[in-house]
């Protein structure tokens, strides 16, 4: 074995391939450590607990599924930024079969918060990802939100409609594009 200290970086790729394999809920400290060649408490070292292994991948795992492609930022088509939503969601998922079920039920109730935080993050980052490309698009009726039919809450709205079809495995988000341009185009 193995008892020099690897990297945090290389424990966590392999958390990762781990994951892709076997699911999040599988993922433990001494698997990690057989995976990697090392020592237990050369995992232990980075990571003092299995429940900071597994916050350490569930957020590198929300990171890649909302990773956005290039220029993201500046996109002005609200109806072609929820494609590239859906299409991160279901790529990770693909990558990663069952994560957004199984990632909540990896942490003990003691750990559900700090797991919730990292997923929020991320979600929240998503969300203002979106939001900013539905005020950027010049097509986007202009007076079509108000008291009764809030931005935040069509954002609310597309967004959980989006991880919905992810859970549906749905091979498209078709339907919901004619949706959002029939309500506000």
């Amino acid at each position: 074995m193995n008892h020099n200290a690897t990297s945090r970086e290389e424990l966590l790729d392999a958390s990762l391939r781990l994951a892709s394999k076997e699911g999040i809920g599988t993922l433990n400290i001494r698997d990690l450590a057989g995976a990697c060649n090392v020592s237990v408490g050369c995992v232990y070292r980075y990571f003092p607990s299995k429940a900071a292994l597994v916050s350490a991948v569930v957020e590198k795992i929300w990171e890649q599924i909302f990773h956005m492609t290039e220029n993201s930022e500046s996109a002005t088509d609200f109806r072609e930024q929820t494609r590239r939503f859906f299409d991160c969601i279901r790529d990770g998922s693909a990558e990663y079969p069952a994560f957004f079920r199984q990632h909540a039920a990896s942490f003990r109730e003691s750990e559900k918060d700090e797991g919730r935080q990292v997923m929020n993050r991320y979600l929240d980052r998503a969300r203002n990802s979106l939001a900013m490309s539905l005020d950027k698009d010049p097509a986007v009726q202009a007076d079509i939100f108000g008291e009764d039919f809030t931005r935040g809450a069509f954002i609310d709205f597309v967004f959980d409609n989006l991880l919905l079809l992810e859970i549906q495995q749905a091979d498209s988000c078709d339907y919901l594009i004619r949706l959002i341009e029939k309500l506000i185009y």
